[in-house]
């Protein structure tokens, strides 16, 4: 039976008497501080079974023809609007290394801001790695002097041709996209790494990693680069609202329950550090065999849409910054806000 917010609630709650009280779990509800995505839209370089930007709400798809003609200023102005409250800023979208000018202009804004007295706690990209594939050294220097915090890199197989089963890389220029491979991916996961820590993130299903024994495989393919810091996530959680077609029911037939897998989890092997909430979505950290860090995570989005609907503009907790300069709450162009 799938499993939702307050059941993973009522979970961490066990999880945390039963290690009694060597478990801390961190509320980040009451933490003092926004999410804010510029979101970086472009054709990916990947059309992933399970991509959460192809489910459909009602009929609302996330539709951006280019950038807008004010679109640095809107930015500008987003920042300004929220300088008082440290921020956490999300570097994602579709595929963010595709789409560098985008990228160096986020990020000169982003730094602008930092000298003029704002506050930004964490700076993670989150991508494929695609355009690092091709244009290893364009990139690095558009990120120097950034501050970058991490690049969560997303690899769902350490097969490569269950990967690509998985994520359908495209062809770029009649080849698919190098990245495709195990060894143009490792020799660049190698080379990051020394520049900017990587955190490995695969998404659990049932036709990738979906059990103990292959969450250990995963790592020790993470550790072979040098990765101490790996991720496991839950498949996007939804409700009726969501159109029927081909990605909500790879996702509804692909699922794997993480409760189901933090209960299998051998604790000889996986020791539990500590508990995340969030206001829609649970983070559970452990230590691998005494030397890499592994994430389980779950998220209910229609928790945080049924939260943003409820809540007024003081506690926000999330913002989505559209290349068309719409500015939203919430995905699919949801919850619009008109500060700029």
């Amino acid at each position: 039976m799938k499993k939702f917010y307050a059941d993973y609630l009522r979970f961490a709650r066990q999880l945390a008497n039963e290690r009694g009280g060597n478990v801390f779990m961190e509320d980040r509800m009451e933490k003092d501080q926004i999410s804010v995505t510029p979101y970086i839209y472009n054709a990916c370089s990947a059309n992933c079974q399970f991509c959460s930007e192809m489910l459909v709400r009602s009929g609302s798809v996330t539709v951006c023809n280019g950038i807008c003609a004010d679109y640095a200023e809107k930015f500008r102005k987003v920042l300004e609007h929220i300088k008082g409250t440290p921020i956490f800023l999300s570097l994602s979208g579709k595929e963010p290394t595709e789409s560098k000018d985008q990228l160096r202009i986020i990020l000169d804004i982003a730094k602008k801001f930092q000298e003029e007295g704002g506050v930004i706690t964490e700076k993670v990209m989150y991508t494929n790695l695609s355009g690092f594939a091709k244009d290893y050294n364009g990139l690095i220097e558009t990120l120097k002097g950034h501050q970058i915090t991490r690049i969560e890199c997303s690899r769902h197989h350490y097969d490569e041709e269950k990967n690509q089963w998985i994520v359908r890389f495209k062809k770029n220029a009649g080849e698919i996209e190098p990245i495709k491979r195990n060894d143009v991916f490792t020799d660049v996961v190698k080379r990051l790494n020394e520049a900017i820590p990587v955190r490995m993130v695969a998404v659990l299903q049932g036709k990738g990693i979906h059990n103990v024994a292959g969450i250990i495989e995963y790592l020790k393919f993470a550790e072979k680069m040098g990765v101490t810091d790996v991720v496991f996530r839950e498949l996007a959680m939804f409700d009726e609202i969501v159109d029927h077609g081909k990605t909500r029911q790879y996702i509804e037939e692909n699922r794997i329950e993480l409760m189901d897998i933090l209960e299998a989890l051998p604790d000889e092997q996986f020791n539990l550090n500590n508990i995340i909430k969030g206001y829609y979505y649970f983070s559970f950290g452990y230590k691998y065999a005494g030397k890499i860090n592994v994430s389980f995570e779950m998220s209910d989005y229609e928790e945080m849409i049924k939260y943003h609907g409820n809540m007024d503009d003081k506690k926000i907790y999330k913002l989505i910054y559209y290349p068309n300069g719409i500015l939203c709450k919430d995905w699919n162009m949801k919850g619009k806000l008109d500060w700029v």
